[in-house]
């Protein structure tokens, strides 16, 4: 093994902020501009790290992040069959479900967008979002339950993926996706057929995914950002590190 490759969303893109910094609006790329913010705070920003990136130091490993702000888990799916994977570990990070993503005409066909389905009753036109009302009156949307179960089989179908090629991986929720209240028989039923063994507390509560532990510890941006801080990541990367080493010798 050679490489781990992190996979995920904004909790995966990282950040430089080292600790809690009350008021901070954002510490998406405080490491571009170090300068003001030691003058601004009194400390250094640092490089972007993950989880991933803080395990691949521990492991002596190469590191690869397949990431993006906003993106869906969709964009993971996608991203996942693309990404050469030979004599690697795989970490997934699952973001949010409500989050889709489509192709657009820029860029020749080739740019993805992210947008989100929302149902009509109590919300409103805004970007990125799209009102899913395609039978009027006929029968109620149910975006929530539609998000899990859609969720169940991506990670079904990455798992078995996976397992065909031979990787060792691991996925955990780095936002919550409401696992453990699965929204009906269907939903708990293909739950049942992940191999947890390679699933971080897959049916955890909102504590126990990446965002709402951290939040919990405090171990996030600030007040106003809650994606984890250096701190945060570091010790995230600690909970997940058990299991990733049993994963790790259970394949040699």
């Amino acid at each position: 093994m050679k490489k781990l490759i992190h996979f995920g969303c904004s909790f995966a893109m990282g950040n430089g902020v080292p600790t809690y910094i009350e008021g901070l609006e954002s510490g998406a790329h405080v490491h571009k501009d170090r300068g003001s913010f030691k003058q601004k705070y009194g400390m250094k920003a640092k490089s972007p790290q993950t989880c991933g990136s803080v395990l691949a130091d521990k492991m002596k490993l190469q590191f690869q992040k397949v990431a993006g702000n906003g993106i869906s888990n969709e964009m993971v799916v996608r991203k996942l069959l693309q990404t050469d994977l030979k004599d690697s570990f795989v970490l997934i990070g699952l973001t949010s479900h409500n989050r889709r993503e489509a192709l657009t005409t820029s860029f020749n066909s080739s740019h993805w967008q992210t947008y989100k389905m929302v149902a009509p009753e109590g919300e409103y036109k805004k970007f990125k979002n799209l009102i899913f009302n395609p039978w009027d009156k006929e029968y109620t949307v149910d975006l929530y339950g539609d998000g899990q179960i859609r969720t169940a089989i991506q990670i079904l179908y990455m798992q078995s993926y996976l397992k065909g090629k031979n990787v060792p991986y691991l996925f955990f929720n780095a936002l919550h996706n409401d696992f453990d209240k699965p929204i009906n028989s269907e939903c708990d039923q293909l739950l049942g057929q992940v191999n947890t063994k390679n699933f971080y507390k897959l049916r955890g509560n909102f504590d126990d995914c990446q965002h709402g532990w951290c939040l919990k510890k405090e171990l996030v941006v600030s007040d106003l950002d809650q994606h984890p801080n250096i701190k945060g990541q570091r010790a995230w990367a600690d909970r997940l590190e058990p299991q990733i080493k049993e994963i790790i010798n259970a394949n040699r």
